[in-house]
């Protein structure tokens, strides 16, 4: 009876290969991230992508390998993303991006005796530059550069990956910069 049922539902058969698989997974993820919980995290994303991509399995392969094969791959795209980010975080903390903060230089303002004091608001200018963003671009700086929150409480804030704060507030410069440049050049033409 059980021959029959695994005949007739294919992707039962399919479910039970991956079960049985279970520990010898959690072992590789473990010996590949030396840490428990990021173990469970890989083996869960191991198994999701198996049951995504169930269509390119061919029975009769070997599915411990083509599952070791996914949790290596999957493992190698974090490792990536995390050294980018990383690589990312240390470059806008020590060179130009920072230059380009909001809380650095918005907040500035130079008076006729050539002092620079901190103002209590940004002026007309960067205020209008800052409303045109569009509103996730917006939020982003104005939580970073502003308020001078980290990319981590950002995130929380916003419920969303590091990565996409880090990309957000990346393009919410960039635009600010290119329509204050613009400005500064219009207002030096006139």
């Amino acid at each position: 009876m059980t021959q029959l049922i695994n005949q007739t539902n294919p992707s039962n058969d399919f479910e039970q290969q991956l079960e049985a698989q279970h520990t010898n997974l959690l072992k590789l993820a473990v010996s590949l991230t030396h840490d428990a919980s990021r173990a469970e995290d890989l083996l869960q994303d191991t198994m999701l992508l198996a049951l995504k991509f169930r269509a390119n399995y061919q029975d009769g392969t070997n599915i411990r390998a083509w599952l070791s094969r996914i949790m290596k791959n999957r493992y190698i795209s974090i490792v990536r993303r995390l050294r980018l980010e990383e690589k990312t975080m240390e470059e806008e903390g020590r060179y130009a991006l920072r230059n380009w903060s909001l809380g650095e230089m918005g907040l500035r303002t130079t008076h006729r005796d050539g002092n620079v004091y901190t103002d209590e608001g940004f002026g007309d200018t960067v205020a209008a530059a800052i409303s045109e963003l569009k509103p996730e671009y917006r939020q982003v700086v104005i939580l970073c550069d502003v308020d001078g929150m980290s990319y981590a409480e950002a995130a929380g804030e916003l419920t969303c990956p590091v990565g996409t704060i880090m990309s957000r507030l990346h393009r919410g410069r960039r635009a600010l910069r290119t329509r204050l440049v613009s400005r500064r050049q219009l207002e030096a033409a006139a």
